[in-house]
């Protein structure tokens, strides 16, 4: 089992994008607002609820003037909220210079046929070059799927093992024949927590409302999801406290989970947070579950 430990990206770190962040005017302290009127604020939307004069909708905390609709479209990738993506027709490309140690860079929320993540040194030129295809054939699996299964792509993907340190440049290029979205896009450092075990479970947690009238016609209302798994996994007891601090500075910050390498056929990545940890310490040998709950 692993776990990828997020670093925030940051104004500074974002050298660009082909996303151009135009999804409204930006805000500005003498301009006068009407209702309806819609601004960006640090990387947000902000749709006006009253007219307003000088009122920054950052510092709007009870909505009174400004309510928050999300990120701009640019950022919504880094807005930990894998349900309203970022997208664009054809490609999205992200320059981003981290300027901290780091090792991997994950994707959910895709709609994409391919990945491309370069990391290029001041000096030494590029030194991580990796494209990926994501077609998903876990549903072929005779002669008759191969022929007539429609083409899937991955939803989701990590590039563990990739070079991130101060002063390199990390370019993101995720491409498609139509309309590419990225949900969220997690770059980080990998950690080994233990051992998957075979007993780790998946599945979800569904927030849509399914009830019935008086004359049992069904009410169906679609909402988000969350996916779920409860991760069992082996660890020598030696590492209960290197554990128990990595899980500790996450605690209330998002990550992504996996089961480790060539795994995500199972359903086990996932990007979200996890529920208490405790384990009984053995002489040798330990044994953890972790509960891990999906963002939406």
């Amino acid at each position: 089992m692993r776990v990828v430990e997020p670093i925030a990206i940051t104004d500074a770190m974002m050298l660009g994008s082909n996303i151009a962040e135009d999804d409204a005017a930006v805000w500005t302290v003498g301009t006068s607002y009407t209702t309806g009127q819609t601004v960006i604020r640090d990387h947000a939307v902000f749709e006006a609820v009253a007219a307003s004069t000088g009122q920054d909708p950052q510092l709007d905390t009870t909505s009174t003037y400004w309510l928050r609709l999300g990120a701009t479209n640019r950022w919504k990738v880094f807005d930990r909220l894998i349900s309203d993506p970022a997208v664009r027709a054809g490609m999205i490309t992200y320059s981003i210079k981290p300027d901290v140690l780091a090792d991997a860079v994950a994707f959910f929320g895709l709609d994409a046929a391919s990945i491309r993540v370069k990391v290029t040194d001041p000096v030494e030129g590029v030194i991580y070059d990796v494209t990926r295809t994501i077609i998903d054939n876990t549903s072929v699996f005779d002669g008759w799927t191969y022929a007539f299964e429609p083409v899937t792509y991955d939803s989701q993907e990590i590039f563990t093992g990739v070079p991130i340190y101060t002063g390199v440049t990390l370019d993101i290029t995720v491409a498609s024949a139509g309309t590419v979205q990225i949900g969220q896009i997690v770059v980080g450092r990998d950690q080994y927590l233990g051992d998957t075990l075979v007993d780790t479970a998946v599945g979800f947690e569904d927030f849509s409302k399914k009830d019935r009238d008086d004359f049992g016609n069904a009410i169906i209302v679609p909402r988000a999801y969350a996916q779920t798994a409860t991760f069992r996994f082996s660890f020598p007891t030696d590492d209960a406290r290197r554990l128990r601090g990595i899980l500790a500075r996450i605690r209330a910050t998002p990550a992504v989970y996996y089961a480790g390498d060539g795994t995500s056929k199972f359903g086990t990545t996932i990007f979200g947070f996890f529920r208490d940890f405790s384990v009984p310490l053995t002489t040798n040998i330990s044994f953890g579950s972790l509960e891990v709950e999906g963002l939406t």
